[in-house]
């Protein structure tokens, strides 16, 4: 996993400089390889017209660094060099045109000149994955997200991937607990990403603090996602870790309908239309409904243990003739033999009653509300005040 991880990251950024050199080159005018014909030699000049001719040669070569430069081309460099010692990127044609052994610290001497060169930076990424060295390779991204803003696009969502790979969380936790500008549009990449969202949740647990700015986060997306990919016991874990683990032997969240949902569908997800819907507001659960009209109100994930449990739900006012509201459990998981889903009509107050689920193999289930109002009648607006499974 971590070879094939690497190859792909190296892959993508040398594919990378394509990109990136390509535009360069298109919206570079002659100048420069006309200075270079006047004497004496322009340093500055001369390192661009080199530099450009290797860009342009990674371009021909499918986005790989080519073997050989040309002896002209390094000459150029050389040129450069003398004239202007601090020329990062003659440094960097000279490296590439040197010895095998050479390259790496010649490299590193252009990397101390300046860390906003793509020929530089890409060249240190796809050697730091040659080398396996993960932390080299993702500080080397973040050289290159903080300095050049259009190279987000295509490194984001490699680092997303990345994450697919367990062995990137801890380097990725260093890196991120510093806070980078680039760490929401990472997270946002990260909750399009199914492969790597276990990991992810993981990797949020480590950078978890009580009195942090979770703003540049991504936790109702990312809860969502791990949901959406039965990820159930993930998700649960890092609900209680972000909401705050409250004591309450209802296996029902926020069934006292105290706060708004966040994390939904862990906690409620509310569901409207223009004919039918539900909020919570003032400590209860409001369904409305408009004449011959419902489905879904509200759903949530809970998690159920093998026995016995009691449903207990109250409702603020006597359920109206003209209202149908069903209470469904089912089971959320993809499972052979799946048990069939209980459904429990709700005309009054339900108190104790008893759901066997001692047998049944499922241990999250979706419990859902539903209804439906009549033909006949003006529609309804029901309240419950709470919902409990204990």
């Amino acid at each position: 996993m971590l070879k094939t991880g690497i190859i792909w990251i190296s892959g993508l950024a040398i594919a990378l400089v394509s990109g990136l050199t390509a535009m360069g080159a298109i919206a570079k005018n002659k100048v420069p390889e006309l200075a270079i014909t006047l004497p004496p030699t322009n340093g500055y000049a001369a390192e661009n017209v080199a530099s450009k001719s290797v860009q342009m040669a990674i371009v021909e070569n499918a986005g790989q660094f080519p073997d050989q430069i040309d002896p002209e081309v390094t000459e150029l460099a050389r040129q450069a060099f003398l004239a202007e010692p601090v020329t990062p990127e003659a440094v960097a044609v000279l490296a590439l045109s040197g010895a095998e052994q050479n390259k790496r610290e010649l490299m590193g001497d252009a990397l101390s000149l300046t860390r906003r060169q793509p020929l530089i930076t890409t060249w240190m990424i796809a050697d730091s994955g040659a080398q396996k060295n993960i932390p080299a390779l993702l500080d080397h991204y973040d050289s290159m997200l903080r300095t050049n803003r259009s190279a987000a696009s295509a490194i984001i969502p490699v680092m997303a991937e990345a994450l697919a790979d367990e062995t990137f969380i801890a380097p990725y936790t260093s890196l991120l607990g510093k806070q980078p500008p680039w760490a929401s549009r990472f997270w946002g990449a990260v909750v399009r990403t199914p492969e790597a969202i276990g990991n992810a949740a993981r990797l949020r647990e480590a950078l978890y603090r009580p009195d942090e700015n979770d703003a540049i986060y991504r936790d109702a997306g990312l809860i969502r996602t791990l949901i959406f990919n039965q990820h159930f016991e993930t998700a649960e874990d890092l609900y209680h870790l972000l909401a705050g683990k409250k004591e309450n032997s209802s296996f029902v969240k926020n069934g006292s309908f105290d706060a708004e949902p966040e994390f939904y569908p862990i906690d409620w997800q509310l569901f409207s239309t223009g004919e039918y819907g539900a909020a919570v507001t003032g400590g209860k659960l409001q369904l409305s409904a408009i004449q011959n009209s419902g489905g879904l109100f509200a759903r949530q994930l809970v998690k159920l243990p093998a026995k016995i449990v009691k449903l207990d739900i109250k409702p603020r006012d006597p359920i109206p003739d003209n209202a149908r509201i069903i209470i469904s459990l089912r089971c959320a998981q993809t499972m052979d033999n799946a048990p069939q889903t209980i459904r429990i009509p709700m005309e009054r107050e339900i108190k104790d009653l008893q759901i066997n689920n001692a047998t049944s193999g499922c241990s999250f289930y979706w419990m859902e509300i539903s209804g439906r109002a009549s033909e006949n009648g003006g529609g309804f607006d029901i309240a419950l005040d709470f919902i409990s499974l204990r």
